[in-house]
């Protein structure tokens, strides 16, 4: 028979758990044997995670499975001369036995296949692929499936890293930027007779020009938008920089292809300008602060300490980031370790979700690109789940009772109504996770030494 994968459903998420084995340990080329009495497993260490299962079905386990299936199939059809579920054993041999052949070793192949599995304690990554398959009534079953498994990551370094997290402090100049876009909440727009320029709204006419065409042949639409928002391609805006009110004229317009293989096409557009209107801020005083905030703040000296505070808990926030980013790549260049191929390919699947139109050519180069960001996700994730696993970082319910009492206070909700939310949206063990992973980080940070700069 010829090797083909077997999807078999794999206890691997895609977001991962870790597992230890203890054959994971052993030294390749070893075989360690296991199974029932009437199966026999023998495992024999490959390169890096893979692993071979040769598995044996006793003989009389697979005269059991050819009966019951016989006798499935004599209840099930029809032959003439015989009433429904009358057929004789030997009629259904003789009729169907390359079909029960065909039906036993699929089904004992699977049954067989998970039961080696626990027998062995051996995680599988993705689908085993099945090959030498050795079957004939009544003798014995043998065959065997390759598979990756699950590494096992022992952190012999967790600490003694010098390390630094960088927190910047809140500028005059940030708290100023999103002071003007409270202030463009409320703006006013003033007509001006100049051209236009970033930051002004301005109202245009474009339509297409035929070659050697000066004026177009249809009636050029009409749009309006703020020019830098990107709202319209790069040279048309800069064809509009350089017209006035009421005034026009024929540009060369490059477009971009379909696609980042396609080349991009020239075309000349007709442009009018109608209006250019620049922004006028209002003042900004104790009554605007009032009506921007609903009364919650009263003053702009309220507002800037409001505004000055989310912005040093966001330099806090990215500042933490950055620290364990420096934490993992310390410890994933400290506790070097593989990764199986079909594990990173998993995870690619479920970042991708590709079509199954998708050109394939572009989804390689897609997965080739991502396979770096990918393995350094999946070490980040095992390493993080290895110490919260050895440590016993688990939070306790009183951990989740209280998140979710800030969490409850923050968006005015009943504690209660905010859990059954968490439920129902299927987030409810993310915020359980989140908090082991805070306090796995919190533990490595007192591991090493993190100077603080600025």
């Amino acid at each position: 028979m010829a090797e083909r994968p077997w999807g078999f459903e794999s206890p691997l998420s895609h977001r991962m758990q870790t597992f230890s084995s203890e054959i994971a340990l052993m030294e390749p080329g070893t075989i360690e044997n296991g199974g029932t009495s009437d199966l026999d497993v023998a495992v024999e260490i490959g390169d890096g995670w893979s692993r071979r299962l040769t598995i044996t079905v006793a003989p009389e386990r697979v005269a059991r499975a050819r009966a019951r299936e016989r006798n499935r199939l004599a209840k099930s059809i029809r032959l003439k001369g015989f009433r429904k579920g009358r057929v004789p054993p030997d009629v259904v041999e003789q009729r169907f036995g390359l079909e029960l052949d065909q039906i036993v070793q699929e089904r004992l192949i699977e049954e067989a296949y998970r039961e080696a599995v626990d027998s062995t304690e051996i995680t599988p990554v993705g689908a085993a692929s099945v090959s030498n398959v050795q079957y004939a009534p009544g003798e014995r079953l043998t065959f065997q499936a390759d598979v990756e498994i699950m590494p096992t990551v022992e952190l012999s370094r967790v600490g003694g890293f010098r390390l630094k997290r960088d927190s910047r402090p809140v500028t005059d100049e940030e708290v100023q930027e999103i002071l003007d876009r409270v202030l463009a909440d409320f703006a006013d727009w003033k007509e001006v007779e100049r051209q236009a320029g970033t930051g002004d709204q301005v109202a245009v006419r474009v339509a297409p020009l035929a070659e050697g065409e000066e004026t177009p042949a249809v009636e050029a639409k009409p749009y309006r938008f703020i020019l830098g928002t990107g709202q319209a391609l790069r040279d048309v805006e800069q064809a509009i920089t350089t017209l006035a009110p009421g005034e026009s004229g024929s540009f060369l317009v490059e477009f971009p292809g379909e696609s980042e293989d396609d080349e991009a096409e020239q075309r000349r557009l007709f442009v009018a300008v109608d209006s250019v209107e620049e922004q006028v801020l209002p003042e900004l005083d104790d009554e605007l602060v009032k009506r921007a905030t609903g009364g919650t703040q009263e003053t702009t000296a309220e507002l800037e300490e409001v505004i000055r505070a989310d912005l040093a808990k966001h330099h806090e926030d990215e500042a933490e980031g950055r620290l364990r980013g420096a934490i993992l790549e310390a410890l994933i260049e400290a506790n070097s370790f593989s990764l199986p191929g079909s594990l990173v390919d998993r995870y690619l699947d479920g970042m991708l979700r590709a079509p199954e139109d998708a050109d394939g050519d572009e989804l390689k180069q897609a997965r080739e690109s991502l396979a770096p960001h990918a393995e350094r996700q999946i070490k980040e994730e095992m390493i993080l789940d290895r110490v919260i696993e050895r440590e016993g970082f688990q939070p306790e319910e009183e951990d989740v009772q209280r998140k979710i009492g800030e969490l409850a206070e923050r968006s005015g909700m009943a504690p209660a109504a905010v859990r059954r939310r968490l439920e129902k949206e299927g987030q409810f063990e993310s915020l359980r996770r989140n908090l082991a992973v805070d306090r796995a980080f919190e533990y490595l940070k007192l591991q090493s030494e993190i100077e603080e700069t600025s």
